[in-house]
């Protein structure tokens, strides 16, 4: 049984180039900024972003490093994705777009090109983005040559959250739905099972792993009996990166293995675990483990 990863990262940057004069840009420039776009964003009867902390530090480091080295790119100096930054940062998103512009000397005529581009300005006004980082940095410049003087830097970011809901609840009764279709009866759950997959879902966090088999060699047989469930069988699920129950179930019913977990008809229990790393900087960087263990008596 494979991992399902779900987290989604979007980045994206179009080039632009204003002509900029020697106007001095206000020391609000990035509330300036902020205001035009969330103006923009209460015209279509979308909720403001609000300027995040993180996101706003990075972006303004960026927007030093291309006008200290002088070039105009989502990439760090190094060469890193700009996604760098914000992992550094313990910034943890589903999803993240970059939008950079330079040569524009006030925060009115960035938001207005941005806003005339249909791409940025679909970006500008997607609903799933609550957070926004903003950096300016400028250099002096001859008025003879042609290099850039002012650089912004955008950061638009759908943060992480830990699912709020009875996601043990939903996730049982979509399971049974899908039972349900096949001609099967439902499940129920087990106090036992779900402590069994609920340490296995901690543990896969804590110790940075995604696998049937613990570190130190447990299965999923062993959580189960060391739960006090006394079991004929037992079978597990899952899933790593899913924010939601209902990503979670979808990607176990794409995958064959999964998919004849949930439909075996000897099954009659369930126990269902849930963890949520945001400061998730392991190897696996899910931040959302789940795990579900299916058996009999």
């Amino acid at each position: 049984m494979g991992r399902f990863a779900h987290i989604l990262s979007i980045c994206g940057v179009i080039f632009l180039a204003g002509i900029g004069g020697p106007d001095k840009v206000r020391a609000d420039a990035s509330l300036a900024i902020l205001d035009e776009i969330n103006a923009l964003r209460r015209q279509h009867g979308l909720a403001p972003v609000r300027l995040e902390p993180r996101l706003t530090v990075e972006a303004r480091a960026h927007a030093r490093d291309m006008a200290r080295h002088d070039y105009l790119d989502t990439r760090l100096p190094n060469g890193d994705k700009f996604e760098t930054r914000l992992k550094r940062a313990g910034y943890t998103y589903k999803r993240m777009f970059v939008q950079l512009a330079a040569g524009f000397s006030t925060p009115l005529g960035v938001v207005a090109r941005w806003a005339s581009q249909k791409a940025t300005r679909r970006q500008l006004l997607d609903k799933r983005f609550a957070d926004a980082g903003l950096g300016y940095a400028a250099k002096q410049v001859s008025r003879n040559t042609q290099r850039l003087d002012h650089f912004w830097v955008l950061t638009l970011a759908e943060p992480s959250t830990a699912f709020r809901g009875d996601w043990r609840r939903e996730i049982l009764r979509r399971v049974n739905a899908f039972r349900s279709g096949h001609g099967l009866g439902p499940l129920r759950i087990d106090r036992r099972l779900s402590v069994a997959a609920q340490h296995h879902a901690d543990d896969m966090a804590s110790r940075d792993y995604f696998d049937h088999v613990s570190p130190d060699g447990g299965t999923h047989g062993e959580r189960a009996s060391r739960a006090g469930y006394r079991w004929r069988m037992v079978l597990e699920n899952l899933a790593a990166g899913q924010p939601t129950p209902a990503e979670a179930v979808e990607g176990w019913k794409d995958s064959p293995g999964h998919r004849r977990a949930m439909l075996n008809p000897e099954i009659r229990e369930m126990g269902i675990g849930y963890a949520y790393l945001p400061q998730d900087r392991g190897q696996v960087k899910a931040v959302h483990y789940w795990a579900m263990s299916m058996g009999h008596r």
